[in-house]
């Protein structure tokens, strides 16, 4: 027997049940990120409910999820359904319909479905999957929470700041994240072979992070926008490995505004390129890369720029003031001695 119930979404009392349903009454969600980048690959007329079973038996988190029906000999949490569309679980229905293939059991031939009141909207059916995917428990990966938030952009005409509020992050992340996604989708997965996605999608897909670190960059972004070929470069020196990982990308402006790194950084081999370039400026500029040295740059520069009579006139007046400064004045004498530095 069904069992019917609500839930809030936005203000509205959305009706459901949970019931017991023949997995070959159910169909995938395209739309679901997930199974959307493998799919954009190919001509409509391929993608049939079918080919994207198979697609989705190539991921490891669905051989994972396999393994974990298998061994719990059941499903723990129920998949959203929306009409006959599994919005939420596409990943639970593929094993379930896999699992009763290799089996021909019949406690895979039904999979227990919560079922959504028909007149959802888009709006609330993001709202739904943002919960489950973007900040809840069971994430997409990062390029996929960039896709699905792309699409409710572009679909809804939601602006960065209302998806930003909706989900805990500030504008300029979601922009970036937008950023990111098209130039990845674009320029990046767009020219990989297909046989390439098929067999290492989630290593290429993980790749999607050195583009929002790019755009996160605000440095970056300028010299993007001055040079839109920048972006390109960006995108070949990410094919070729040059970072080994997404944090790296937070050190380019460093490397480009040196000019001994930023050649080094151009002209070596692309797999020492950033070590090398790294390397530079921790020779050139070590005030770029090392905290130690980017305080004693700080400090170089506030004396050189403070009003030495101003400061003359407050220690006169202020004995406290004064004693911080002689107690400073003491500490960096020691130092000095300490690391063999004659000051004298």
């Amino acid at each position: 027997m069904a069992k019917k119930d609500t839930i809030i979404v936005k203000g509205r009392e959305i009706s459901y049940e949970i019931k017991d349903v023949d997995i070959y009454s159910l169909e995938y969600y395209k739309e679901n990120p997930r199974i959307n980048y493998i799919v954009s690959k190919h001509s409509p007329d391929k993608v049939t409910q079918e080919f994207i079973e198979l697609e989705l038996l190539k991921l490891d988190s669905v051989r994972e999820r396999i393994h974990d029906l298998r061994e719990n000999k059941g499903l723990l949490d129920e998949v959203y359904v929306l009409g006959n569309k599994v919005v939420e679980g596409n990943t639970r229905l593929c094993a379930f319909r896999r699992l009763y293939k290799q089996t021909n059991d019949s406690r895979w031939k039904f999979i227990k479905a919560r079922i959504l009141q028909d007149d959802v909207t888009d709006d609330e059916l993001f709202y739904i999957l943002s919960i489950f995917h973007i900040k809840g428990k069971t994430e997409w990966d990062a390029y996929e929470k960039a896709a699905y938030i792309y699409k409710m952009i572009k679909v809804l005409n939601k602006n960065p700041e209302e998806i930003g509020k909706q989900l805990g992050k500030h504008r300029k992340t979601v922009e970036a994240m937008l950023s990111a996604y098209e130039v990845m989708s674009k320029k990046y997965l767009a020219f990989i072979p297909e046989t390439e996605l098929v067999n290492g999608v989630r290593d290429q897909l993980k790749k999607y992070s050195y583009f929002e670190a790019f755009f996160l960059q605000k440095d970056l972004v300028q010299k993007s926008k001055e040079t839109p070929a920048f972006v390109d470069e960006f995108v070949e020196w990410v094919k070729e490995d040059r970072f080994k990982r997404a944090q790296e990308v937070r050190e380019l402006p460093k490397i480009l505004g040196n000019k001994k790194a930023c050649n080094t950084f151009y002209e070596a081999e692309a797999e020492d390129a950033f070590d090398d370039a790294i390397r530079i400026l921790h020779e050139h500029r070590p005030d770029k890369v090392d905290g130690f040295y980017k305080k004693v740059r700080e400090f170089r520069d506030l004396i050189k720029e403070v009003e030495a009579l101003k400061i003359k006139a407050e220690i006169e007046e202020n004995k406290n003031k004064k004693a911080e400064l002689q107690q400073c004045y003491k500490d960096l004498k020691r130092f000095c001695k300490e690391i063999g530095m004659d000051v004298s």
